[in-house]
């Protein structure tokens, strides 16, 4: 049996209080008394009990994280990012699965907020159902979103330059001399609308017209992608470079190019967006936009923690974005390495 509270003020001639604010790193608590009970509570096996500590602070300890797709290596890395975090602030996560369907995130999100602190959301709801957030958040809901917006919804949020995204991506292509420059768009969601917009400004500050006939309708997977792309492929009249709304949709519209005997990095040039694990290990490896998405995690954890704790700053308006960078490896045709530059993480307030 691991040893108790009493056991480690037992040993150390200290109040059971005390010993209980220096293992939840208590500010009131001086550094060397702290020390001395971590070191001992290590020794002698303390495991805390989650439940206690629960109801001796009403709190549940929980945090909730719903995003569209699991199975997407991206949330995958953000979860990662979110865990590691909430892991070292004694809190756990629980998590939900919308599945880019807008009734299931409503619903995943009615079931945690009533069992969690607060909640971390990447919405595939559209901004009509932003009063229904702005409602919880005024019922005391504590809520981070994450690498999409929700436009009137007023809380924190950790995301991408969604513009710079589709501008870097288009740029690119324009540097190496296309203008024919097609786009496969994603859905509803901000991160969609704000890459097209980037796209069209990029076309813009170069003088070139923007041409619907060029923006091809596109989920956010690799299956939306190749169906897309067969259809324009079908349909005749290809541009001579496609920026794809994300790394999967690329991935998805590159396989559809193979089986028509369209060689990309040759006779077609491809950007994604997202940097996917493994972009660089496909048959014509994928030049892409990337942003680190363990960063964003760890960036909305601390936020909700802060709204759930209360350190006495407003945070309500804070939104941090990361700068996105281009990766350019083969499927421009451009070059066959990798070129990398690191994100960084910025502060910005409404």
């Amino acid at each position: 049996m691991g040893a108790t509270l009493a056991d480690i003020a037992r040993e150390l001639g200290l109040s059971k209080m005390t010993v209980s604010r220096a293992i939840n790193n208590d500010p009131l608590v001086k550094a060397k008394t702290r020390d001395r009970v971590l070191e001992v509570s290590r020794r002698l096996n303390y495991q805390p009990n989650h439940f206690a500590r629960a109801l001796a602070t009403n709190r549940s300890y929980l945090i909730g994280v719903i995003v569209p797709d699991l199975m997407h290596s991206y949330f995958a890395e953000i979860l990662h990012g979110i865990g590691a975090v909430a892991r070292s602030a004694k809190y756990q996560i629980v998590i939900g699965n919308s599945e880019e369907y807008v009734a299931r995130e409503l619903s995943e999100v009615e079931a945690l907020r009533s069992r969690t602190d607060g909640l971390i959301i990447a919405p595939c709801a559209p901004a009509s159902k932003a009063g229904l957030y702005a409602d919880m958040i005024e019922d005391g809901t504590k809520i981070v979103l994450i690498d999409r917006t929700l436009d009137g919804l007023d809380c924190p949020m950790v995301l991408t330059d969604d513009v710079e995204v589709g501008m870097l991506a288009t740029e690119h292509l324009i540097r190496l001399g296309h203008r024919r420059i097609g786009h496969l768009r994603g859905t509803i969601t901000s991160t969609s609308k704000k890459r097209l917009e980037g796209y069209r400004k990029a076309l813009s500050a170069n003088d070139i017209n923007y041409n619907e006939a060029l923006v091809r309708e596109c989920g956010l997977m690799e299956t939306d992608g190749y169906r897309a792309m067969q259809a324009w492929i079908e349909g005749g009249d290809l541009p001579t470079a496609i920026f794809a709304v994300n790394d999967p949709a690329a991935i998805g519209a590159m396989q559809a190019l193979h089986e028509a005997d369209i060689v990309v990095g040759k006779d077609i040039a491809m950007v994604g967006g997202g940097n996917i694990h493994y972009g660089d290990m496909l048959r014509v490896p994928l030049t892409t936009v990337s942003w680190s998405r363990g960063e964003m995690g760890q960036a909305a954890v601390r936020l909700l923690i802060q709204l759930i704790e209360g350190n006495g700053h407003d945070i309500t308006h804070q939104k941090m974005i990361l700068s996105p960078s281009l990766v350019v490896r083969s499927s421009c045709g451009a070059m066959t390495s990798s070129i990398v530059v690191a994100s960084q993480l910025s502060p910005q307030k409404n």
